[in-house]
């Protein structure tokens, strides 16, 4: 892909990652979804000018209306989400093939923020996620003349969803069913990337087993990271677990592991040639 379609392509990741910000809103509080944007604090419609990625918040980082801050995540997820964009452009090329990762980027960047926020994954994006992806796999696979592809995608969302299912069954404190669900996107994209590029089923379980590994690797430093900032003093993410006025635990802390496992999955997604040894 030529530098003037990843161009185009990152901002048409901008306005995904406007609709993200939107979702990160609107879904953890169960307000009606909408293309009509408006302040998140006094509810007041927002104009054009107000909405354009990025530029609207360097231009004005409060509400004009109430004067409430607008927290720098808006451009962050924004920004996040071109780059992805940009990044499954150059990888998969202005093919059937990207329209699954698009999907997959989206869900994933707002369902990671909102679990970092409220340490939940809500079935209100989890489902329609993975419906919309079911639908865009099938659509894909027709388009590349590869519909066997759509089984392997069938069998990492089962793989995956299975393995979770299992450490959830053994410790439910210790992986959420949140997770479990989460877990059949992640699969089913995985199983996506290795029935569409890929001969044979041994693919599906080595990309889901990776992507799996990766992600509990990154969970790891993840939450040991969060844990001695908190102990140092430096509360970056919410513990709902935490008891007022008590001082920061280091071990047996909460921390939400949906970002970790969906980093996971884009990255084995992205470097599948690298980790098939293709």
């Amino acid at each position: 892909m030529g530098p003037v379609m990843l161009i185009l392509l990152g901002l048409i990741g901008l306005v995904a990652g406007s609709f993200a910000t939107m979702l990160v809103d609107r879904i953890p509080d169960k307000t009606p979804l909408s293309l009509r944007s408006h302040c998140a604090h006094c509810g007041h419609g927002l104009g054009f000018a107000e909405v354009i990625p990025v530029l609207s918040w360097l231009r004005r980082r409060a509400c004009r209306h109430c004067d409430a801050p607008i927290t720098v995540a808006y451009p962050v997820v924004e920004l996040a989400t071109a780059a992805l964009f940009v990044a499954a452009g150059a990888r998969f090329g202005l093919e059937w093939e990207i329209l699954p990762p698009l999907v997959l980027i989206v869900a994933v960047v707002a369902l990671s923020v909102i679990d970092m926020y409220v340490y939940r994954l809500p079935d209100r994006l989890v489902f329609p996620s993975l419906a919309l992806s079911a639908v865009t796999v099938v659509i894909a696979a027709f388009g590349i003349d590869r519909p066997s592809a759509i089984g392997r995608a069938a069998a990492g969302m089962g793989l995956y969803f299975g393995i979770l299912l299992v450490a959830h069954l053994i410790s439910p404190k210790g992986m959420g069913f949140g997770d479990v669900k989460l877990a059949a996107l992640l699969g089913l994209h995985l199983g996506w990337t290795a029935g569409s590029r890929y001969l044979g089923w041994s693919p599906v379980f080595r990309l889901v087993v990776w992507g799996l590994l990766l992600g509990c690797l990154l969970g790891v430093i993840g939450g040991v990271s969060v844990a001695l900032l908190r102990k140092g003093g430096r509360n970056v993410v919410e513990d709902p677990e935490a008891e007022e006025g008590q001082p920061a635990r280091l071990l047996g802390h909460s921390f939400p592991f949906g970002p970790a496992l969906a980093a996971g999955t884009v990255l084995i997604m992205f470097f599948s040639d690298t980790v098939l040894g293709v």
